[in-house]
């Protein structure tokens, strides 16, 4: 059950982003997942979803949540970048962010936004220069919100095996000062 907060907001209404943690954690990240693929018209089958439990555990990701009054409201998941589209060596100045998805009960409210800048402040920090992602040519909002957060489109477009066209954006970090 979803609960909308109305008036002044509280410090328990603030929505916080951390490294996943845990079984349960997990399990709420994979849920946020299917939830936004569902909502979208793609509903993802048992092999899609047992693909995201086992990237979000992968030794080198960061797999982070958005936690609103205990509750896992949105996650993402960046790893390391690799030259070749990803087959390739890896690229220490790269840092490749595969998912972001929030729950549709909270579309529309920056949560996206927020996953992606603490990706960045991470990246940072560990001295990657460059944000990259592919995203659905179609998929309108999530564009919207990657230009929102400082992402411009590099014109590259290539094919997912479903022949679904994605779309490559990039964004610049600043490294974090020492």
């Amino acid at each position: 059950m979803t609960t909308t907060v109305m008036g002044t907001p509280t410090p328990d209404d603030a929505v916080r982003t951390r490294l996943l943690s845990g079984s349960v954690d997990l399990d709420a990240a994979v849920s946020v997942w299917q939830l936004a693929n569902t909502a979208r018209g793609k509903v993802p089958d048992e092999k899609r979803r047992t693909r995201v439990r086992t990237k979000l555990t992968e030794t080198g990701a960061l797999p982070l949540v958005a936690v609103q009054a205990g509750e896992v409201v949105g996650m993402a998941l960046a790893e390391p970048g690799r030259d070749e589209d990803g087959v390739g060596a890896p690229l220490p100045y790269l840092c490749h962010i595969s998912m972001v998805f929030v729950h549709p009960d909270h579309w529309g409210r920056r949560i996206g936004e927020r996953l992606l800048d603490t990706i960045a402040e991470h990246a940072a920090r560990h001295g990657h220069l460059v944000l990259q992602l592919w995203t659905g040519q179609a998929n309108h909002r999530a564009q919207r919100l990657y230009r929102r957060a400082g992402f411009r489109p590099t014109g590259r477009t290539t094919y997912l095996p479903t022949g679904q066209p994605i779309v490559h954006l990039t964004r610049t970090i600043a490294p974090a000062s020492r």
